[in-house]
């Protein structure tokens, strides 16, 4: 700004208001700027503007615009001009200006005509902008990669207003699910286009709306062509077009539920039928114990006067018909222990009872009782090998290689050999069973201990079984964790049963410990007889009378009681299955009888399951028996106790 000699007389009011200006000029935060009208020389500038366009004061004053090229556009700038030229002030114009080092500004240019010492100049104020317009158009740039996402996504989504629920915007995933078109959709409220189905629905999400800002997995259920529709919807609140507004994104939930409700459905029949086959096998169960029971009752009546039958007889004949009888009561007797324990072995409800086992010792056993029983008179029949032990349950190695010992013979011709060998080989205890039989079809090899895998037989089924006793063998052989296998040669060669067990050491001597001390074996019982069926009870209280015990006999738990007390047995073989008061229940009475702590009790029964020989012990029972009791057993057993 031009000014005049100071000390004129009376200006210098003037040159202080025109000092104040300046002061003004330099200190606005306005960028500020003076150029010639014509060709736009730059007369004056403030400080805003140097630091805006990074130029020192000296390099710009005296040259135009043009020359220091600040107009990104300069079409723009000529348009401005050519307005102030014609009278028209600039307002407003968003103008994109220059810095010296290469970089863009947007400013507010405000310009007009001013007259300054008599000279036409143009005043230009700007304001920056560059910060603002920036967010803006990041903001529009946001807006739209929102539009396009929310356009895109496969999944309905709307935006309605805040106030009133009006929709704004749907996407073209919520178009077809409606099955409405976009026009008819915005500008109307849910409600309007009938969509709700619960008003209470529609309120409780407003309320959480609006106390929270937000709504999560809320359940709704909207009516959509013409059918009720379950919906999963999430909301934000947000803004839209400068206004709060609702960001809704909605699931169609309807075939997951449906398919959730059949999978239930399903649920609850398999639930139903898994308890119905629980309800099944422990019926199955339950029959099984009574089969067992009422088989083992009369077998073992059989078995009994079979025995006293032979000790009686002179004669061969009735001697040679004792035998046959006695046999068939033995193959009864193991057919129904296989179909017994099929089912529980399959199960899994056996339990073992393990301990050192000498499996040359029980090979010996079992191939002596065979036979005392006579069942391999028509064969040879020998023992091999050494002591082999094993941790086992004695019972179940016993039937372990009578099973494999009756598929030998069943399969070997009269005249035939059975070679039992037990023998060390590494680590394992091994027991072989070899024979000179018929030998296994190839094709029937890999499925021999399989459930009611025979060979093909004639109608007459002259081996007759029911494919039950090697599937108990491989059963029983895993359950103490060795190993079966089969091998044959094929026809007319023979077969091999080899079963492995984990070896152990011999066990150390304990003094003969487990037969009756000496003198004690033929030492005559007292003993008490409890049994409802009367044969059972003669023919076990006749076989006990020859062996030269005392016995008395009761057929009910309080008439066995009052014996007790007046008898004073050693030993009291009681029947479980008794009428009234069971065996179990007798035996718990006994045992708080004066003495009752001195007798023996013995369980003999036909009820043979892990859980009935529990619940025995349990009860006070010293031992529990499976009837048929092999009358040397039964022999065994009163001495030992």
């Amino acid at each position: 700004m031009p000014s005049e000699p100071a000390e004129s007389p009376g200006r210098g009011d003037a040159l202080s208001i025109e000092a104040k200006l300046r002061a003004a000029f330099e200190l606005s935060p306005t960028i500020l700027a003076i150029t010639t009208a014509g060709e736009g020389r730059l007369l004056e500038v403030n400080e805003a503007f140097t630091e805006l366009h990074g130029y020192a004061r000296e390099e710009v004053l005296g040259r135009t615009v043009s020359e220091l090229d600040l107009w990104v556009d300069p079409h723009q700038r000529n348009a401005a001009l050519a307005a102030i030229g014609a009278g028209s002030p600039v307002r407003n114009l968003e103008a994109r200006l220059r810095t010296k080092a290469g970089g863009e500004r947007v400013c507010l240019l405000n310009a007009d005509l001013v007259v300054i010492e008599g000279r036409t100049c143009i005043l230009s104020a700007l304001t920056d902008i560059t910060d603002r317009v920036r967010a803006e158009e990041a903001l529009r740039e946001s807006e739209q990669r929102f539009l396009l996402a929310f356009h895109a996504n496969p999944l309905p989504m709307s935006i309605t207003r805040l106030a009133d629920g009006v929709h704004l915007e749907v996407n073209e995933a919520a178009v077809r699910h409606s099955g409405l078109t976009r026009e008819a959709i915005l500008g109307r409220t849910k409600a309007e286009l009938g969509l709700w189905v619960s008003i209470e629905q529609r309120d409780a999400m407003l309320r959480e709306l609006r106390e929270r800002g937000r709504v999560r997995d809320f359940e709704v259920t909207f009516q959509v062509r013409g059918a009720q529709r379950r919906l999963l919807v999430n909301s934000q609140v947000m803004r839209f077009g400068g206004e709060p507004a609702v960001l809704n994104v909605s699931i169609d939930i309807t075939e997951r539920m449906e398919l959730e409700a059949e999978s239930r459905a399903r649920r609850e029949e398999a639930e139903a039928l898994a308890a119905s086959l629980r309800d099944a096998d422990r019926a199955k169960d339950d029959f099984l114990a009574m089969l067992g029971h009422e088989l083992r009752n009369p077998l073992g009546t059989i078995t009994n006067a079979m025995a006293l039958l032979d000790g009686a007889s002179r004669r061969a004949d009735d001697r040679r018909v004792i035998g046959v009888v006695r046999r068939q009561t033995e193959q009864l007797t193991r057919l129904v222990d296989d179909l017994l324990d099929m089912s529980r072995l399959t199960s899994g409800k056996i339990r073992l009872q393990p301990r050192p086992v000498d499996l040359h010792g029980l090979a010996r056993r079992c191939l002596e009782a065979l036979a005392q029983g006579g069942r391999a008179a028509d064969h040879e029949v020998g023992l091999e090998g050494g002591p082999a032990h094993c941790e086992g349950d004695p019972a179940r190695l016993e039937q372990i290689l009578n099973n494999l010992l009756d598929n030998a013979l069943k399969y070997t011709p009269s005249g035939g050999r059975v070679k039992v060998t037990t023998d060390l080989v590494g680590d394992e205890a091994v027991l072989r069973v070899r024979d000179t039989g018929k030998g296994i079809d190839p094709t029937l090899l890999p499925r021999v201990f399989d459930f009611f895998v025979q060979e093909p037989q004639a109608l007459d089924r002259a081996r007759g079984g029911l494919g039950l006793g090697l599937g108990v063998v491989r059963h029983l052989v895993e359950l103490h964790g060795g190993t079966v296998s089969a091998h044959s040669g094929g026809p007319d060669e023979g077969s091999e049963f080899t079963v492995r067990f984990k070896a152990i050491a011999p066990p150390a001597p304990t003094g003969g410990v487990g037969g009756p001390r000496a003198g004690e074996a033929g030492r005559r019982r007292r003993v008490l007889v409890v049994e409802d069926n009367a044969d059972a009870r003669d023919m076990l209280r006749t076989l006990l009378e020859l062996k030269g015990h005392v016995v008395e006999e009761a057929a009910d738990g309080p008439d066995a009681l009052a014996k007790l007390q007046a008898f004073r047995p050693d030993i009291a073989l009681i029947d479980v299955g008794l009428p009234g008061m069971d065996g179990y229940t007798l035996a718990q009475q006994a045992r708080e009888q004066p003495g009752g702590r001195d007798v023996r009790l013995v369980a003999v029964t036909g009820y043979g399951q892990a859980q009935d020989r529990e619940r025995a012990l349990a009860a006070g029972f010293d031992r529990h028996v499976t009837k048929p009791v092999d009358p040397v057993a039964l022999e065994r057993l009163v001495s030992e106790l």
